[in-house]
């Protein structure tokens, strides 16, 4: 009977220090890894500091693949878009280049 009350309450005092240590922020140490579903990117154009803040639930070999290809989708076609708009603005800028010509003369300068 003593040593089934002392198994129990070493039992109990180290549910309590558990339940204690992980409550307090460790130096060093990341985040907990919690069971919440995955953080993906906000709707919109994606900042970098979205990025920072992506997360994928763990599966047993590593990450939940479908919610990274969803993410690495979305970054790809918003990547391709801002290429594309960059690539316009660029030929925009050349073309207005094109029309007004330096109207300084040597004199001028």
């Amino acid at each position: 009977m003593i040593i089934l009350g002392v198994v129990v309450a070493v039992i109990a005092l180290g549910a309590v220090l558990a339940w204690a240590v992980a409550r307090r922020e460790v130096p060093g140490v990341g985040p907990a890894v919690g069971t919440q579903s995955s953080r993906g990117l906000p709707p919109g154009p994606v900042p970098p500091e979205a990025l920072d803040a992506v997360r994928f639930d763990q599966a047993l070999r590593g990450y939940r693949m479908e919610q990274v290809d969803r993410v690495m989708d979305r970054l790809a076609v918003e990547l391709g878009e801002r290429d594309a708009e960059i690539a316009r603005l660029r030929e925009g800028s050349a073309a207005v280049a094109g029309e007004w010509p330096d109207r300084t003369s040597e004199g001028e300068r």
